[in-house]
C-alpha cells in the first residue's frame, strides 16, 4: 500500500535530495559546512529508515513474532500506528524535506548550478530541525527495539519452559500409558500361566458344583448349622475337627455348601486366610485318587504370592515332562498351607471316597496332617459308617438332620405349586406342614 507521507515517503524524498547533489556533481569541498553536514545526516537518515522499513515494518517474520503479544516498536511504526509522536515527526520530516527538494529544483532552473545558489535551500533552520528531531525519534525506536527484543526473549523463554513442561507431562503420560499396557501384558501373561500351571496340576474344578450346590438353598435354611455351639467353637479356634454325620438325604451336602459360601464371604476380606473344599463322589473315582484330591486342595490354596511354590513344582515337572508324586503334592501343599494364618478345609461326603488303593486311608491321614501341622480347620460329612466315625474320635461332632424349621420354610415356599384352594386355607396349609416333617423324618 502507498505511504506517500509516512516512512517511504520521507525516504523517497531523502533519497531524492541526495540523488540531485550526486547528479548536479557539486564539488562537496567546495560545499559549506553546514550543507555537508545536512547532506551526511539526510544520508545516515535515509539509511535507518530504509533499514527500518525493510527488516522491521516490511517484515512479516517480525510482525509474526508480535502476533498476539506488545510491541512497542510496531506501535510506533505499524500499519495500525496513527497519530502517534513518530507518525508526527515522519509526516513533518517529509514536508519540510518535500519543501527543501522543491526549492533545490526550482533554484536549479535555468542557471549554473552551484553552491552559491543552493545554499539558501539548506539553510533552513526548520528542516534541519525536523530531520534531527527525526534522527532522535529512531534512536528511540532503535531503543524501543532492544526493549521489544528483550521482551520477546522472555516470552519465547516462558513458552519454551511451558513447551517443556507440556512436553514432560506428554512423556508422562506416555509413560504411564506404556506402563499400563505393559502392566496388562503383564498380567495378562501371569494370568495364562497361572491358569496353564493350575489346570497342569489337575483340571477337576469343584467351584460349578459349589454353585450348583448353594443355588438350590432355600433361603433362611441352615442357619440352625451356623447357628450351634459346635460350628460356633470349631470356626473361632484353630486346629479344631467338626465331624457331621448324617442319614441319606439328611442334607449333608447342602449344609457343606452352606458352610463354604459362609467362610468364602468371611475369608474374602481377609487374605491370609485360605479355603479348600472338595465333594466326593464314588460315580468319580477315576478322578479321585488320593494325589487328585490332595491337587485340588493345593490348586485352591496355591493363590497370590502363595502361587509361586507351585510353579516351582511345575517348571520342574515340565522340564523332565513328568508329573508329581503323591508326595511331592503332599509337601507342597503343607508348604502352601504354612503360608496362611488360617485353613478352613471342608470334605463333604466322606463315605463316598473310594477305598481303594488306600485312597480314603491316605486323604485321612493327609488332612489330619495339615490340621496338626499348619493350623488347619476341617469340616467333613458322612454317613455315619463306623470305620470313619472311629477317625473322629475326640472331634467336634454335629449331626446333620433336615430341621423340623427348615423343611417348614422349604414347603412353604412350594404352597404356591399346590391347588388353589389351599392358599385359602390357613389350617390347611399348616396341617400339611406339620405332616410332612413327621414324614420326612430328618430327610
Amino acid at each position: 500500500m502507498a505511504d506517500p507521507c509516512g516512512v517511504i515517503g520521507v525516504i523517497g524524498v531523502a533519497a531524492r535530495v541526495i540523488q540531485l547533489t550526486v547528479q548536479w556533481g557539486l564539488d562537496w569541498k567546495d560545499a559549506p559546512f553546514d550543507a555537508r553536514a545536512f547532506i551526511g545526516e539526510l544520508q545516515a537518515l535515509k539509511t535507518v529508515l530504509s533499514e527500518t522499513n525493510t527488516n522491521i515494518i516490511l517484515n512479516q517474520d517480525f510482525a509474526g513474532a508480535f502476533r498476539g503479544r506488545c510491541s512497542t516498536l510496531l506501535s510506533q511504526l505499524g500499519p495500525t500506528a496513527q497519530g502517534t509522536d513518530t507518525q508526527l515527526m515522519v509526516s513533518a520530516c517529509h514536508t519540510e524535506l518535500q519543501t527543501l527538494l522543491n526549492g533545490l529544483e526550482e533554484r536549479a532552473q535555468g542557471h549554473r548550478i552551484g553552491w552559491e545558489r543552493l545554499r539558501g535551500a539548506f539553510l533552513s533552520n526548520k528542516t534541519q530541525e525536523a530531520v534531527r528531531n527525526l534522527h532522535r525519534r529512531c534512536q528511540t525506536l532503535n531503543q524501543l527495539l532492544a526493549i521489544d527484543s528483550a521482551a520477546l526473549i522472555a516470552s519465547i523463554h516462558q513458552e519454551v519452559k511451558e513447551g517443556q513442561k507440556q512436553q514432560q507431562q506428554i512423556h508422562r503420560a506416555q509413560h504411564r500409558a506404556l506402563d499400563h499396557i505393559r502392566d496388562r501384558i503383564d498380567n495378562r501373561e501371569a494370568d495364562e500361566e497361572r491358569e496353564t500351571v493350575l489346570n497342569w496340576l489337575t483340571p477337576i474344578d469343584y467351584a460349578p458344583q459349589q454353585h450348583d450346590f448353594i443355588s438350590r438353598r432355600q433361603e433362611r435354611t441352615g442357619n440352625w448349622l451356623l447357628g450351634s455351639a459346635e460350628y460356633k467353637a470349631w470356626v473361632s479356634a484353630k486346629k479344631q475337627t467338626l465331624f457331621c454325620p448324617g442319614i441319606p438325604g439328611g442334607g449333608k451336602t447342602i449344609s457343606a455348601s452352606i458352610v463354604i459360601d459362609e467362610l468364602t464371604k468371611w475369608a474374602g476380606n481377609d487374605e491370609n486366610a485360605g479355603i479348600a473344599y472338595i465333594y466326593c463322589n464314588f460315580r468319580q473315582k477315576d478322578t479321585q485318587k488320593a494325589s487328585d484330591l490332595l491337587a485340588s486342595w493345593l490348586k485352591q490354596l496355591a493363590q497370590g504370592q502363595r502361587f509361586s511354590r507351585l510353579k516351582s513344582l511345575y517348571y520342574h515337572h515340565r522340564k523332565n515332562k513328568t508329573r508329581p508324586s503323591l508326595d511331592e503334592t503332599s509337601k507342597t501343599l503343607r508348604s502352601v498351607a504354612s503360608l496362611y494364618s488360617r485353613v478352613f478345609i471342608i470334605v463333604d461326603a466322606l463315605d463316598e471316597c473310594q477305598t481303594a488303593d488306600g485312597c480314603r486311608s491316605r486323604l485321612l491321614e493327609e488332612m489330619f496332617s495339615l490340621r496338626d501341622n499348619c493350623s488347619v480347620n476341617i469340616f467333613a460329612t458322612s454317613r455315619l459308617l463306623p470305620e470313619i466315625k472311629q477317625q473322629f474320635n475326640g472331634s467336634l461332632t454335629l449331626e446333620i438332620r433336615a430341621s423340623s424349621e427348615d423343611i417348614r420354610i422349604y414347603v412353604d415356599s412350594q404352597m404356591s405349586h399346590l391347588p388353589s384352594f389351599v392358599a385359602t386355607n390357613p389350617d390347611l396349609q399348616n396341617e400339611i406342614k406339620t405332616e410332612i416333617v413327621k414324614a420326612v423324618d430328618g430327610m
